[in-house]
């Protein structure tokens, strides 16, 4: 019952049967034991387990025969119920990706089934985002596939899909894949077509031959191959046109099978499909001689499964266990908590923003009437200079309207977003220091801030980011660079951080020119009325 050792074992399951085979690897790969358990009909419809109990007691037999209980095994399962999707994630991050791309299954993507398991793999990226393939079924399938090894004795350590463990065997036995290429698998109830780019199938269809299984011949009719060569056309018209929008195309096609149907489907493809290459692999290459009964072709998904190891593992559709969703569960409750929490917080902290901010409008509405009033004193005396009119021009020309900066400033402000401080120097610029919750709305404000109309340019000199009291710096923007684009995706789920940014901004010179040459003219030509009403 022990004896495995460190040989590795591939279990595939389908409606036909169920196939072992142990593998081990010395200077090549080289397949040991195996064994076969035909299913009745009706056990297995469409991929589906109608008579689990039935199922489950043959297992049992059978593996108790076999004297593998006990061993560990990683199973495949049949691609019908498999959906792929294409998404591509705002991260380059693999420490964020995996939590993204949970958050995107469980929200954004559109399954046709409830309680999905799924995994994914890493097929492209850039400076912003990263491509990745989605592989999810019904949690409810696979774990029904599980349970039936499970309660036999079978350690099921991993579940993956037929074309990645098939794609996998391919590989080992012809060192590397080209680049684009079609996999064929056929058997005598189902064929099965998958579409690979650099060894990752990104797409999958299962085509039916229940009619060719009910004729009891290892020959494919006229009519089939007219049918399976107008599909697989179809199927390469989809791919280059709707997949790859006609940027690339498949010119390889490897066919694979469990008889020698697969060589009259190869010669057919070569005469309908002459325009591509087209291949054929057995897979007897990987037993010995005294082998010579054993049709390893029929147990070429087994061996690429039984392959299966972490460095070369694609897609892991194992169920979590319930300890693993208990916890999910708990994290999640945490998260809504910590959320409702930090909406508190904001909601607090934008109310007093507010209280601030039109107390400080209300202190600078009267320090403007005050400034006026002593304005109006200096034109009633004066003698008390030389020249009190453009004395008074001067001072309007280089004086700004504060409410209506300050306001402006304010209105393009997030909900979260605070000004701290806020200076202006002589030469014409202003220097904010603004506290946001999130990086995003620093690269929001800054666009606000130059289209503003009275700046000239607008940049951001330094972010700073705070954690729990303490402070680090997270990056300044290059002056000579935009940074309307620049976006971080850091997910922020706890609240704790903020961010400190400094912006300055430089006021038009022009119009500042010309506003002081206007102010000038027109309190002069009023000063001159007003010493000729006097005189």
């Amino acid at each position: 019952m022990f004896g495995l050792g460190n040989k590795r074992i591939g279990i595939t399951i389908d409606q036909t049967g169920v196939r072992y085979v142990t593998i081990k690897k010395k200077k090549s790969w080289e397949i040991g034991t195996s064994g076969y358990l035909p299913i009745p009909p009706g056990i297995i419809v469409e991929d589906h387990i109608m008579n689990s109990e039935s199922l489950s007691l043959q297992v049992k037999h059978w593996v108790k025969t076999e004297k593998i209980r006990g061993a560990s095994a990683t199973l495949a399962i049949p691609t019908s119920q498999i959906i792929i999707r294409k998404m591509r994630i705002p991260s380059i991050k693999a420490a964020e990706l995996s939590q993204l791309v949970e958050l995107e299954v469980e929200t954004a993507l559109r399954l046709p089934f409830e309680d999905p398991v799924y995994d994914f793999i890493k097929v492209g990226h850039d400076d912003e985002s990263t491509q990745v393939l989605v592989f999810a079924a019904p949690k409810k399938l696979i774990q029904s596939y599980v349970d039936v090894f499970e309660d036999a004795g079978i350690h099921v350590r991993a579940v993956e899909i037929s074309a990645t463990a098939l794609a996998r065997a391919i590989s080992a036995h012809q060192q590397d894949f080209i680049h684009e290429s079609m996999l064929i698998s056929l058997d005598r109830n189902s064929l099965e077509v998958y579409m690979l780019q650099y060894g990752n199938p990104i797409f999958m269809r299962t085509i039916s031959l229940m009619d060719h299984a009910a004729m009891d011949t290892d020959e494919l009719t006229s009519d089939q191959v007219g049918e399976i060569i107008a599909e697989i056309s179809r199927m390469l018209s989809f791919y280059q046109y709707s997949i790859q929008e006609g940027a690339s195309r498949i010119s390889h096609i490897i066919v694979t099978g469990a008889n020698e149907t697969r060589i009259q489907l190869h010669r057919e493809l070569q005469l309908g499909l002459s325009e591509l290459h087209v291949d054929t692999v057995d897979f007897d290459t990987l037993t010995k001689s005294r082998f010579k009964d054993f049709n390893a072709n029929a147990f070429r998904v087994a061996a690429g499964v039984a392959m299966f190891s972490k460095r070369n593992a694609y897609i892991n559709l194992q169920p979590h266990r319930k300890t693993e969703t208990r916890i999910k569960l708990f994290v999640l409750w945490i998260f809504v908590v910590a959320w409702i929490a930090c909406m508190g917080i904001s909601g607090y902290t934008y109310w007093e923003n507010s209280k601030e901010m039109k107390a400080n409008t209300s202190k600078l509405v009267q320090l403007n009437q005050n400034k006026a009033i002593l304005e109006a004193k200096l034109l009633v005396k004066p003698e008390l200079s030389s020249d009190p009119a453009n004395f008074i021009a001067t001072m309007k020309a280089s004086r700004k309207d504060v409410v209506v900066i300050t306001n402006d400033l304010m209105k393009p402000l997030p909900v979260d977003g605070r000004i701290t401080t806020m200076a202006y120097s002589a030469d014409s610029q202003i220097s904010l220091t603004v506290l946001f919750t999130k990086m995003e709305d620093s690269a929001r404000y800054l666009y606000d801030l130059r289209k503003l109309t009275f700046g000239e340019n607008a940049l951001l000199q330094s972010i700073t980011e705070s954690v729990n009291g303490k402070t680090t710096l997270n990056g300044a923007a290059d002056s000579s660079s935009s940074t309307e684009d620049r976006t971080d995706l850091n997910v922020n789920l706890s609240g704790d951080k903020q961010y400190v940014v400094n912006y300055s901004i430089s006021l038009k010179k022009e119009a500042a020119k010309d506003s002081a040459n206007k102010a000038a003219t027109t309190d002069v030509k009023g000063a001159a009325a007003t010493n000729v009403q006097q005189k």
